[in-house]
């Protein structure tokens, strides 16, 4: 037997991570269990030694509990203690340990245009924004705007990364959103808007943003109203696909010592992402 894994958040209807990982075993011949817990706040500690005891290998962690599930654990890796966030645990040695394989993912996916990034606007600063910023921050870029609405949120982020003199915390408003856009070279939407379940993140803008990079780290769909919008108006895009295949990959080689390709990880999620679609068309 490979292991035994899955993922915690909450909600988990959108997440593609069973498919996925029940995938890749599945095309390299590996045995392994991939299961989805959907977990209120106040069940996760009492889960974690639960799934300790029963030994379980390994779990992913999403929304909304990247933040808290630190309080949990008996060890944190070196980047995920300065992101102050977690999403892979790994169960070793009656042990609970954590990971931010987000800030891997994030870092693989934008290799292509990193020596373009000069400024840059995070949009949400939650586990997955926190990746962004750590992220972007090791690229010692000349400006990081990130926005949120929680001005507690703010304030920890102010707090955690106090090291960072370039970073420009910012309130959710019109004139603050369009005024970092239109400095920046790269914008990321690190927030659940738009994901399936979510309301749109929406934006109105009045001039082009030919040269610029937005990029999305939801992943379904593939196309949010806020790379669409982005795009309509001059920007290059992305969305999040590569960060969660690479992220994937890492929790994997966390887990178990195996090393994959991203090729397979690739086929797997097309097969995904094509049934998807077909079932769409019959509803």
């Amino acid at each position: 037997m490979l292991g035994r894994f899955g993922i915690i958040g909450y909600p988990l209807h959108h997440s593609l991570s069973p498919s996925l990982f029940e995938g890749i075993f599945k095309i390299l011949n590996l045995e392994g269990s991939y299961i989805k817990f959907q977990l209120k706040e106040f069940e996760i500690k009492p889960f974690l030694e639960s799934m300790r005891i029963k030994g379980f290998d390994g779990m992913n962690v999403t929304i909304p509990y990247k933040e808290i599930i630190c309080d949990y654990l008996d060890f944190i890796d070196p980047h995920a203690e300065k992101i102050k966030a977690v999403n892979t645990i790994h169960f070793f040695n009656g042990k609970i340990k954590g990971y931010n394989t987000d800030f891997y993912g994030f870092n693989k996916s934008i290799e292509e245009f990193a020596d373009r990034i000069q400024r840059a606007t995070i949009i949400g600063g939650g586990g997955a924004g926190r990746a962004v910023l750590y992220t972007i921050s090791q690229l010692e870029c000349e400006k990081m705007f990130l926005i949120d609405r929680n001005p507690i949120r703010r304030e920890r982020i102010r707090k955690d990364f106090y090291f960072l003199n370039n970073l420009e915390l910012m309130e959710w408003r019109e004139d603050l959103f369009t005024r970092a856009i239109k400095e920046s070279d790269f914008v990321v939407n690190a927030t659940p808007l738009g994901m399936e379940g979510f309301p749109d993140l929406k934006f109105e803008l009045s001039f082009s943003l030919e040269g610029k990079i937005f990029m999305d780290l939801i992943y379904n769909p593939p196309l949010t109203s806020f790379l669409s919008k982005a795009k309509s108006l001059g920007a290059e895009i992305k969305n999040g696909r590569d960060m969660l295949i690479f992220q994937a990959m890492k929790s994997l080689e966390i887990w178990t010592g195996i090393k994959t390709k991203k090729d397979d990880w690739e086929k797997v999620y097309n097969s995904i992402a094509f049934k998807k679609i077909q079932e769409d068309k019959n509803d």
